[in-house]
């Protein structure tokens, strides 16, 4: 009777999506910094917005007048605009940092047809952050009215289009964070993916501003412009898209970049 061989061994257990996720969820919640980062873009979400809201009203009564009361939704969630980084960061380092280490190879290995290794981290990643932006967004909002209320400011969850706007604009952060897990798989380099993430965010919106023309449309369509057609209620005066437009460019968006990365990590050496 010889000693046993690799042969010998036969897994007992399939490689099923459920199991993607508990493997992703455990890899999501194991690490400290993802943890303290997700918690930064939720004082972030909320400490912006009370801010901003009390800032308001203080210059509603040095003034008599504050132009951010024209969109109270808009001045409660200013938040979001600087979580989206957190988020977006946290995105890119959930796959560059298995690249770094070698341990995508473990993944990979484990999970032979790859895309469901890129799917899951995308669906536990998106659902989280979502539910995270949801909860911080929700608090942003209350306690933002609630200042805003002192000068008669304020508006109610049941006014319309305000649960609209809530909705899509912890939509929007969720995006923000898939396309840094998209441009993460892309580049590789964690370095790389946060500038590209970085210049998607703040220097693509700068440039296509200086466009001539009908050329400056094209900064409708890009993800912060997208998103702020979700959250924004009072349009008038902006040159955004429409709330369901701003929906459909982000789907676009989101449909385009884990597209793109699907198709690298199937067809590249980990």
């Amino acid at each position: 009777m010889g000693f046993p061989t690799a042969a010998d061994f036969k897994p007992t257990a399939k490689v099923t999506l459920p199991r993607v996720l508990r493997s992703e969820w455990t890899k999501l919640t194991s690490l400290r910094s993802t943890v303290w980062t997700l918690l930064a873009a939720i004082v972030v979400t909320i400490g912006f917005g009370l801010i901003v809201c009390a800032a308001t009203v203080a210059d509603f009564h040095r003034n008599g007048n504050a132009s951010d009361l024209n969109d109270p939704v808009g001045t409660s969630l200013v938040g979001g605009y600087f979580s989206q980084i957190a988020i977006g960061v946290l995105g890119v380092l959930l796959i560059t940092g298995e690249y770094s280490t070698g341990m995508i190879r473990t993944s990979l290995g484990a999970v032979p047809h790859r895309l469901p290794v890129l799917f899951g981290k995308a669906i536990v990643f998106g659902v989280t952050s979502y539910a995270l932006s949801l909860g911080a967004i929700l608090v942003a909002f209350f306690s933002g009215q609630a200042i805003l209320h002192q000068v008669h400011g304020g508006v109610a969850i049941g006014d319309p289009s305000v649960v609209r706007a809530l909705l899509g604009g912890a939509f929007f952060v969720m995006t923000i964070g898939l396309l840094g897990l998209a441009l993460g798989t892309l580049i590789r380099s964690t370095g790389g993916s946060i500038a590209a993430l970085l210049g998607l965010i703040f220097v693509v919106p700068i440039v296509t501003s200086f466009l001539p023309g009908r050329w400056g449309d094209i900064q409708k369509f890009i993800p912060n412009n997208a998103g702020g057609a979700l959250v924004t209620i009072d349009d008038r005066g902006n040159d955004l898209l429409s709330p369901l437009g701003g929906l459909v460019v982000l789907l676009v968006w989101l449909a385009v970049g884990l597209g793109a990365a699907a198709f690298t990590l199937t067809r590249r050496d980990a």
